[in-house]
């Protein structure tokens, strides 16, 4: 016994990146604040393309494999923006403005009271994230389907519906949208499979075929 607890003695249990004593304790302020960023950031994104799938379904019919075309498409755009903000915002800036539907190229944020600072900082990239969201999918789908502002203004309105009823009924009734789209849904995750001309595959032909995951 004295053994066992020998072994699990403070010092000898392995350490995450964040608590490592040789990271000094600003810089492991920031790495969390940044990956607490990242994580919100990516979350509302994502719910924002399934919005945008579910409301494309409403209003066109589309089905799965064209709304995979459209995920792998909107994802494209979604990191060129990101990839340098400030230009990638300018290029789609120009991009929307083209397709008849003018932005500013701007992000907002709104200050919500009692937040702290850091708090606030999350909140606002959420947000942005939404914003750049909303940007990609209009370009995506204008890419994939060639839909232009009238068909546009119709999903983007479901897609608010789609949002509105998102925030009341959680993330498990948004899931279940999904699946009921054609994708496949593990453990909170939404999977959708390629073929090796990346062209998409039902979860049903996938799992016949024993792609991995499925």
């Amino acid at each position: 016994m004295a053994k066992s607890k020998k072994t699990k003695a403070k010092g000898h249990k392995p350490k995450g990146i964040m608590g490592q004593s040789n990271i000094p304790y600003a810089q492991r302020i920031r790495m969390e604040q940044q990956e607490r960023i990242a994580v919100n950031r990516n979350h509302s994104a994502k719910i924002a393309m399934f919005c945008d799938c579910v409301a494309m379904h409403r209003v066109k019919g589309t089905g799965y494999k064209k709304l995979v075309e459209f995920s792998l498409r909107y994802k494209e755009v979604e990191d060129e923006i990101y990839e340098d903000l400030e230009y990638g915002m300018e290029k789609a800036r120009r991009r929307m403005e083209q397709m008849g539907m003018p932005i500013s190229g701007d992000l907002y944020s709104v200050k919500v009271p009692g937040l702290t600072k850091r708090e606030q900082q999350v909140h606002d990239h959420a947000l942005q994230a939404a914003q750049v969201a909303l940007i990609a999918g209009a370009i995506a789908r204008n890419d994939v389907f060639g839909w232009a502002r009238v068909v546009q203004e119709r999903v983007s309105e479901e897609s608010k519906k789609v949002s509105e009823e998102y925030n009341k009924k959680g993330e498990a009734w948004l899931l279940g949208e999904m699946e009921k789209l054609g994708f496949l849904i593990v453990n909170g995750q939404v999977r959708a499979f390629l073929d090796e001309d990346n062209k998409a595959v039902t979860p049903k032909r996938a799992k016949k075929e024993g792609y991995p995951d499925a």
